[in-house]
């Protein structure tokens, strides 16, 4: 029985947990789909969908994905075409939730790179690779420098640029050629124009989102998608005792 995902696949997943389970559960997905897109032979249908339930939970498992992880896979012999299409369902809703939580932290950590602000550190790179292989100085430092403005310029083609390619850029940069006297100069105004550049334009971002954010009051708390839950049932909840004194408290 074929797995629908490889181990090297997993490998090249992000590494943070919440992460690599959304894109194990989206490669699986593809692979089921691409499957039995066209299978008419129910039983094997069959097969490719507890395939990938039982590899979709067991990865939630491993990296403790709740409520995912407390799913009871249904056995073949009882199978009924609802629990799938609930179970999709429900994974839908929360993985949407473990994506919009992976976006937030990532735009926190990075910064989305657009035209102009892209085409001047592009420029302000190729400057700083020319500065340092005119350096007086040894040739295996130069070499280094040079693959860590070469990687640098790699981060930059990506469609955000982590704030910690900018730190390692600027540290390797600026320590290696602290000891090189007047020709560190500009290069060492170099990385602080990359570091300018990227701080006003991630400043005009927070702008135009703070200036699209809804009010407080508008915001609303996402749900469950329902109260019965796929392969196990939630408990239902007691009635909270309060008085009607208390009514001012409650902050909606």
């Amino acid at each position: 029985m074929n797995l629908l995902i490889t181990q090297a696949e997993i490998e090249a997943l992000p590494e943070d947990p919440r992460q690599r389970f959304v894109g194990i559960e989206e490669i699986c997905r593809k692979r089921l789909y691409e499957e039995t897109g066209s299978e008419q032979d129910w039983s094997i249908i069959q097969d490719a969908r507890l395939r990938y339930m039982s590899t979709v939970v067991a990865a939630a498992k491993y990296y403790k994905i709740e409520p995912i992880s407390e799913v009871e896979l249904p056995k073949k012999t009882s199978w009924k075409d609802d629990e799938f299409n609930d179970f999709v369902a429900e994974l839908q809703f929360y993985t949407m939730q473990l994506m919009l939580e992976s976006a937030e932290k990532n735009s926190r950590l990075s910064i989305l790179l657009e035209g102009s602000t892209r085409d001047r550190l592009f420029t302000l790179v190729s400057h700083l690779r020319d500065h340092v292989r005119k350096l007086d100085g040894p040739e295996a430092r130069i070499d280094r420098l040079v693959r860590v403005i070469d990687d640098f310029e790699k981060e930059l083609r990506r469609p955000r640029l982590q704030y910690i390619a900018v730190a390692a850029l600027s540290m390797v940069i600026i320590s290696s050629v602290a000891d090189l006297g007047g020709a560190a100069t500009t290069i060492t105004e170099l990385v602080h124009k990359v570091q300018e550049t990227v701080g006003l334009a991630k400043e005009e971002q927070n702008k135009e989102a703070a200036s699209r954010m809804l009010p407080q009051a508008e915001v609303k708390k996402l749900a469950p998608p329902r109260t019965e839950t796929f392969g196990r049932s939630a408990p239902k909840p007691k009635a909270p005792a309060y008085s009607s004194d208390l009514d001012d408290d409650i902050p909606f």
